[in-house]
């Protein structure tokens, strides 16, 4: 079964957020899963594609985890 998830994500930090995990997309960790990452102005776009739920399941918790903790870096940096 063949799975798929979809997140769009606002932000103006968008771009720093990609650039801080782009190398994070060029090493794939596992062959259950796929990532498509991509900017566009000042949205996120992430596509999840897993084999099954499990591997979904922990592929969104990583790069929603990931994600969210280069946006609170990217806030904070931005502040100083």
């Amino acid at each position: 079964m063949q799975l798929i998830s979809q997140s769009v994500f606002e932000t103006d930090a968008a771009c720093s957020i990609y650039l801080s995990l782009k190398p994070e997309i060029e090493t794939q960790v596992t062959d259950r899963s796929r990532i498509e990452f991509k900017v566009d102005g000042s949205y996120l776009y992430l596509t999840v594609e897993a084999d099954d739920l499990v591997s979904m399941r922990s592929t969104l918790n990583t790069w929603l985890r990931l994600i969210q903790v280069a946006y609170e870096v990217a806030v904070l940096t931005d502040s100083t």
